[in-house]
């Protein structure tokens, strides 16, 4: 706060310098005083942190808490006016009541007294004298009088009050309800921001998508692009050593040859395995394809000489016979 009016007094001193030194009105000066301040205080609150937003929020709910509070308290005290007025105005209507009886009888007693000329006339229990009795009955009628515009002003202002009281009762549990709505809404808005961000910065870490900020996401992607060209200068660094280099300095080291002379032996030893793997399969297949022949050939004897034991037994069946015919 301390900072803005100073920036609003230097502007006013700057529009005040202004106006000395040009011939603009002060109505835009102040125009433009009021654009800058506007500008500014927007300025301001768009750098106020989410944690100063949501503590005035929180302030604001709490503040609109203690207005309900404090009307629910008015309304309190309305109820207790109201019970009071019920009972004034029972009293009221009962003292208008009795009176009232009262008068109702008074007028026999006077119409006797006027009538027959009494010079006393009994009433109450009491003997009155007819001047002070109508006195009496006068004063009654005055309280009387006086009494029922009372209770009629009553009756008016405690059906206002219990109309008052109604719509404030309303009123005061719709702000209850659009209050608990914003509280709840609130803290809804305010775990989903947090869920949000959550979900932001491990997508960030997942993706390594952000390079600038101050997240960890952000960090790791940078020094990843970091490493990655310190590795590609350097390896561009080498290979154009390599090509640059003395053809003399091109010979491999003793490692080097070491490494190539075993990678030669082996591939000539890989070589000859494979040729004697080779000629051991041929020689295998060569040895199961004249084993195979030569069961061939001893299956194909023996079912010919199965065939000539049959046809021996034919020819002997035969023969025999024959012999039974001569015989």
């Amino acid at each position: 706060m301390k900072k803005l009016l100073t920036a609003l007094g230097a502007f006013a001193l700057a529009g005040v310098l202004l106006f000395a030194v040009s011939s603009r009105s002060v109505r835009e000066l102040l125009g433009y005083a009021q654009a800058t301040a506007d500008h500014t205080v927007e300025g301001l609150a768009e750098a106020v942190p989410n944690s100063i937003r949501d503590k005035k929020l929180q302030n604001d709910i709490e503040t609109a808490r203690g207005e309900i509070i404090d009307r629910r308290v008015q309304l309190n005290l309305a109820n207790t006016q109201i019970r009071r007025m019920q009972t004034e105005i029972a009293d009221l209507t009962g003292a208008v009541g009795r009176r009232n009886t009262i008068l109702s009888d008074a007028y026999p007693a006077l119409q006797e007294a006027s009538d027959d000329r009494l010079t006393e006339v009994s009433f109450a229990g009491q003997n009155w004298l007819p001047v002070k009795l109508g006195a009496e009955v006068d004063r009654l009628l005055m309280e009387q009088d006086r009494d029922e515009r009372q209770l009629e002003i009553r009756r008016e202002a405690l059906d206002r009050l219990l109309k008052s009281v109604e719509e404030g009762s309303a009123a005061i549990a719709q702000m209850e309800s659009r209050l608990l709505e914003a509280e709840n809404e609130f803290q809804t808005l305010v775990v989903r921001r947090e869920q949000a961000h959550n979900e932001n910065e491990l997508l960030d870490l997942v993706a390594s998508a952000g390079r600038t900020g101050e997240t960890a996401a952000a960090q790791i992607g940078s020094a990843l692009d970091n490493l990655r060209t310190d590795v590609e200068s350097r390896e561009a660094r080498n290979e154009a050593r390599r090509d640059t280099g003395p053809v003399g300095t091109r010979q491999p080291s003793q490692l080097t040859q070491a490494w190539s002379r075993l990678d030669k032996l082996k591939a000539l030893h890989n070589a000859k395995q494979e040729k004697l793997a080779d000629s051991e399969a041929r020689d295998s297949r060569e040895e199961s394809a004249t084993q195979t022949t030569k069961n061939a050939e001893q299956t194909n004897t023996e079912k010919s000489d199965s065939r000539d034991v049959i046809i021996v037994v034919k020819d002997a069946q035969v023969k025999k016979s024959n012999a039974g015919d001569k015989e």
